[in-house]
């Protein structure tokens, strides 16, 4: 078997409402989508975000040639010659994310032609994963009682990880206590995501100190990873929890991560650290330090490791009502959760299906490479 093209499509998918994260703003969700065919006829398929960076083109002039001629079986090799290949570039979190979506699609390939579900392949712990929900995104006009209604409804379609996300500093005191009321007395966990947006100790130390009683099981990514140590003052002067590692790329880097910051939850996105192969790698050092791992989006991809790792303790999803993550757009059968939990696919492969006239749709620009 080898590999005969190489497609790198962009996708751009409005969005009716735009996000806001700290100093980010979206209006428009922007994905790669990477298909990897064979001279067998299996095609596989990878996919992330690209943060407006110029993924595509990466995947078709730095690692479409790497590809080409190749059997896509060799995952381990082919990922080692593109990374060694391109050390010199500069903006790695890119370059990661073209690694990343290839990998993906290399590992697709490697599940179909075995008959198998990648969770399957990589160990299959569970076929029931529980579901993670990110949603509460702070929106022009939203009351808090319209978060509480948001938010006891994911207590009642039972959510056992319920994560809200930061707005404005003087806001989330109130924001929060009413998610801590909307989940009190039920079994679901509270969690804020910060999104990078802080940068000193000193402005957010009076405010988050006042959040110690809200019962919030951790607090995401609140300072750049350039930051780590201020993120674990804050830890020492709050005593709340931390789920760091969202943008981290390559397992070099989550093993500075958890020497220094010991986080009590590892985020991991095998679309951004160098796919599935470098993702298992980081599930493995997690685990030697028995520290828990929730993924980033990306259910499709990440049920693979939820399934296969008792340490991976569920996937992340948000509700497509809130148009947060709406990569579902672009597939045909993408994972929807029920009563807080979704079943490990059984189809081969990672088990998705593009819906092409969809992505069509959505393509804003495309790159092909064959051999």
């Amino acid at each position: 078997m080898i590999i005969t093209e190489v497609r790198a499509t962009t996708c751009s998918i409005p969005l009716t409402t735009p996000i806001v994260m700290g100093e980010l703003r979206f209006d428009a969700r922007e994905y790669i989508v990477v298909e990897v065919v064979t001279d067998e006829g299996l095609t596989g398929v990878g996919f992330g975000m690209t943060r407006n960076g110029p993924v595509a083109p990466i995947v078709s002039r730095n690692l479409a040639p790497l590809l080409l001629g190749a059997d896509p079986r060799n995952s381990e090799r082919l990922w080692q010659t593109m990374y060694d290949r391109n050390l010199t570039i500069g903006q790695r979190g890119v370059f990661m994310r073209a690694l990343s979506a290839v990998d993906i699609a290399l590992w697709d390939i490697k599940g179909q032609a075995a008959g198998l579900p990648l969770w399957q392949m990589f160990g299959g712990y569970r076929d029931r994963v529980a579901v993670s929900i990110a949603g509460g995104y702070p929106r022009s006009g939203l009351s808090s009682e319209s978060l509480g209604t948001e938010i006891a409804d994911y207590v009642t379609e039972g959510y056992q990880w319920i994560k809200i996300a930061a707005g404005p500093l003087e806001d989330d005191t109130l924001r929060l206590q009413v998610c801590a009321e909307a989940i009190a007395g039920s079994p679901s966990l509270l969690a804020y995501d910060a999104h990078w947006a802080w940068r000193t100790l000193a402005e957010v130390l009076p405010t988050v100190r006042g959040w110690a009683d809200l019962g919030i099981a951790f607090i995401e990514d609140p300072y750049p990873a350039e930051l780590t140590n201020v993120a674990v003052q804050l830890r020492e002067r709050t005593g709340i929890s931390l789920a760091l590692g969202e943008d981290t790329t390559g397992r070099y880097a989550y093993r500075d991560l958890l020497e220094q910051a010991t986080p009590e939850y590892l985020r991991v996105d095998a679309t951004t650290t160098g796919g599935l192969s470098e993702a298992l790698k980081v599930c493995a050092m997690a685990a030697t330090a028995s520290i828990p791992i929730l993924p980033h989006i990306f259910p499709e991809v990440h049920i693979q490791l939820a399934a296969a790792f008792p340490g991976v303790m569920a996937v992340e999803a948000t509700d497509p009502r809130q148009e947060i993550d709406v990569l579902y757009r672009l597939l045909q059968d993408p994972l929807r959760p029920s009563g807080g939990w979704v079943d490990a696919p059984t189809a081969s492969g990672l088990g998705v299906t593009l819906d092409q006239a969809a992505l069509q749709r959505y393509t804003i620009g495309r790159e092909v490479s064959r051999a």
